[in-house]
């Protein structure tokens, strides 16, 4: 039996706006792997209304830390401290309301592993949950790909087809229809998309070819998310292509560009190692769906 880890050497507390640059540099010690965190503190410096951050410490130190995204429904947890994971884990369980009741728990594999156990013991199990592996390619790895000048952002006028695409994504990726499942707030997420310009577009004859999502963005990476080919054009090179048009235009803004996919997805993680794609962490995603209490 491993042993348990010493949950009580370990204190946590919520993170204020006085916390910035210590958390800032303590997530900054992996600017690739932390990049989605990193761009909500940059964005919101710790202090969005809905939002709250609880870090975890040993002897003073900072050693782990998590989010509870109250708009977003991510809860982030980061660490490698069994402890401090441990620590941050109960203290989400406790604080499960600041979130919506439909949500996910994001991140490094032991992390959220920790997070689905404390949840499992107070009764409250996923609807499903994914092994991933989280992938990085640096400016200067990335493999050639013939330029495609065709790939563009979605804008207001392309709604209906981020909207029905989309939907397709999530259900296949995530065994959940969001028209059925979030109606209004999925809607509100594709118009977003369109509004705000951080999804690309690969459209031949007016039917899609490919199509990706920037989910972060600082100086030192860019977290790509939504990676997606219609099943129809599968298998003929358009999310290579896609993906290496992506990450080479973006490269005048980063430095890396990174991303997770199922682990079970073997043709995808195929076409990320072809472009240069190379393995940094162990990742998961657990997620939950109401009604559930805790």
């Amino acid at each position: 039996m491993s042993a348990q880890p010493d949950i009580q050497s370990v204190t946590t507390e919520q993170a204020t706006f006085g916390d910035l640059l210590e958390v800032f540099a303590w997530l900054d010690r992996e600017p690739v792997l932390n990049v989605y965190l990193l761009n909500l503190v940059l964005r919101d410096g710790l202090s969005a209304p809905r939002d709250e951050y609880w870090v975890a410490r040993r002897s003073g130190a900072l050693a782990g830390l998590v989010c509870l995204g109250g708009s977003s429904g991510a809860v982030l947890p980061v660490g490698d401290d069994p402890a401090a994971l441990a620590a941050l884990a109960a203290r989400s369980a406790e604080r499960l309301s600041v979130v919506p009741q439909r949500f996910q728990v994001v991140g490094p594999r032991a992390a959220v592993t920790a997070v689905v156990a404390r949840l499992g013991a107070a009764g409250l199990s996923p609807r499903l949950e994914q092994s991933q592996t989280y992938l990085a390619v640096e400016r200067g790895g990335l493999r050639s790909s013939q330029p495609l000048p065709e790939l563009r952002t979605a804008g207001p006028e392309d709604y209906e087809l981020v909207f029905q695409t989309g939907a397709e994504m999530r259900t296949e990726e995530l065994q959940e229809d969001p028209r059925v499942a979030d109606p209004e707030g999925y809607a509100r997420r594709a118009q977003t998309e369109c509004r705000e310009g951080y999804t690309y577009l690969w459209l031949e004859n007016g039917a899609l070819r490919f199509r990706a999502s920037l989910s972060a963005l600082t100086a030192d990476a860019v977290q790509i998310s939504g990676v997606y080919t219609p099943p129809e054009w599968r298998n003929r090179g358009f999310a290579r292509r896609g993906l290496a048009e992506l990450c080479s235009r973006l490269f005048d803004r980063t430095r890396a560009a990174c991303l997770f996919v199922n682990d079970s997805n073997a043709p995808a993680l195929a076409v990320y190692s072809r472009l240069g794609f190379r393995r940094c962490a162990a990742w998961a995603t657990a997620f939950y769906a109401p009604p559930h209490t805790i």
